[in-house]
Order: structure tokens, then sequence, then C-alpha cells
């Protein structure tokens, strides 16, 4: 027996489109724009990216940096690169010609770091608040005010005005690696990276940076649990010269045999360090090798620009 399929006439579906649309329309009135739509037109639909300042991260995120209107935490031990990651973002904001606003709890930017890192310090609004209710009027205005990206530097700063009063302690957490903010933040973060350090980076026996692991712990947006393995230079912060030498390695883009490096049969040169200052001092042939690694992995992980 088989059974008879149930379609819909085109002026069933017709009339159907129409009781939604109408659906829409009313509510729409009632509630304003953009709270209600249908999935098809949605910001799931194409959603706007910011890159994180890291080619390893990015891909660790699966959706090519942190999606624009989602809540992000960078959480991890002291000296674990949580600024340095909050800055980047600044400085990417910036290129791409939007606003960012920096809510300073700890008074602890350096300028000359953050200069070295790429923000551009006179288009960056800071704001230090006194309590953690003016902090979060602060960040009401800034929102109202059209602000792209707001960094609250650090959430377990912001201490309530009664606190404050009554000269209790800052918040002290038992586990240093425990964030702050309750169940709260953990359940409205639309992503979580937690940040690790790892060990030092040294040249000609100097540290200079540090590497640091930065796991995907949690993510709404694409699979979680992926991990980055970063490299902070302390006078620059992220190198993409040189993270995008594993990357282009792992793709194929950049050959590697024993220690030296190539690249279509051009010699870049022996050992990571070598080939990061060739990098530096060629800026054009590292932007070819970077769009090629930003389209490859694009066009393997499929989501919007």
């Amino acid at each position: 027996m088989i059974a008879k399929k149930n379609f819909k006439s085109e002026q069933e579906l017709g009339a159907a489109s129409t009781e939604i649309k109408n659906i829409i329309e009313n509510i729409t009135k009632e509630y304003g724009e953009g709270v209600i739509t249908t999935l098809g037109e949605s910001k799931l639909k194409a959603q706007k990216t910011l890159s994180t300042g890291s080619l390893l991260l990015d891909q660790a995120i699966g959706t090519s940096g942190y999606v624009c209107g989602k809540i992000v935490e960078i959480f991890g031990l002291e000296s674990s690169g949580k600024s340095t990651l909050a800055l980047h973002a600044v400085s990417e904001c910036q290129k791409s010609g939007k606003k960012a606003a920096y809510i300073d709890l700890e008074n602890g930017l350096d300028i000359k770091y953050v200069r070295n890192i790429g923000v551009k310090i006179e288009d960056l609004i800071i704001a230090y608040p006194s309590s953690g209710e003016e902090g979060f009027e602060i960040i009401s205005k800034l929102i109202k005010g059209g602000i792209d990206l707001i960094i609250v530097d650090s959430v377990s700063n912001l201490i309530p005005r009664s606190q404050l009063e009554a000269n209790l302690e800052k918040h002290k957490i038992g586990n240093p690696e425990t964030t702050t903010g309750g169940m709260a933040l953990n359940f409205d973060a639309d992503l979580r990276i937690k940040l690790k350090r790892k060990d030092k980076i040294e040249k000609n026996n100097e540290l200079i940076g540090i590497e640091v692991e930065a796991r995907i712990v949690k993510n709404k947006l694409a699979a979680p649990g992926k991990i980055a393995n970063l490299e902070i230079i302390f006078a620059q912060g992220i190198q993409k010269e040189r993270e995008i030498i594993d990357l282009a390695t792992e793709l194929n883009v950049i050959q590697k045999s024993g220690t030296w490096y190539s690249y279509e049969e051009k010699k870049l040169g022996q050992g990571k360090e070598n080939v990061t200052e060739y990098l530096l001092e060629n800026p054009e042939l590292y932007q070819e090798i970077e769009k090629i690694i930003i389209e490859t992995i694009n066009n393997h992980q499929g989501y919007a620009d």
C-alpha cells in the first residue's frame, strides 16, 4: 500500500505566507522593529564577525572570530593574556571603521603596549566607573550611543556600591579559575574562552613572551572544545606573522622540510624566528599568504562574513 502525500496547493501556501506576514506585522507594531521575523530573514542567516586578532583563535572559535551582538567571556589566571586579547579585539574593531570603548576597572593599561598592539588610543573611549552600578549605567549609555564594541576589564571589579560604602574587601575567589558573576554570566555568554599560561618564549636566551592555551569551553554558534595555542610577545601582543607559520604549514600553504620553511619553492628561512623576521620585512608576502589561509578556512567552515 502506498500512502498518498498531502500536497498543499499554491493557493494554500500563499494564504499561509500571508498569515505569517500579518502575525509578524502585528507583533512588530506593538513591540518595535527587529523583535520578530522568520528564520530565513533572521540575523542567524548572515552573522557579522570581528577577528580576535589571532588567526589560530579565529579558526578554533569556528566563526572566523567573535560574532557581533554576542557576549564573550575571556577568563583565566593572572597574566594569562586576557587584557591582550581584549585589546586585540579593540584594534580589529577600529580597523573595520567601528567604535570601541574600554571599561577599565583595573587601571592597568600600558599606553605603549596598547599602541604596539595597534589600538588608536585617540579613538578609544576609556571609562573608570566608581561602582558596579555606575559601570552598568555607562555601558547602557554606550550601547544607546552606538558603540560597537564594549570591553569590561574585569567583571570581578564591578563591585556594588553597597559593598564599597561598607568598606568591604573586593570579591575574593576561592578558585582563581572560577569566573565571577555567578551563574548569570556563564549562562548568558555566547562564547567562553579559558586562557592558560603554558610556557615561555625565548630568543637568544632572553625571555620575550609566553605561550598560552586558549580553550573554547562554551560556544553557542559552533563546536566547543577546540584549542588554539597562542604566542603572546611582551612588546607587541599576538604576532600574526608568527602564528601564521604554523597554520600555513598545517594547511600546506607553507612547506616545511626539517627546520627549513618554503613557499612556492621560495626559501623563507631556517627556524620559526627567522621566518617570522622575513615575513615582518616582507609584508606583501605575508598578506598574500594570509589571504590564502583565510579563504581556505572560510571555504572549509562555510561561515558568513
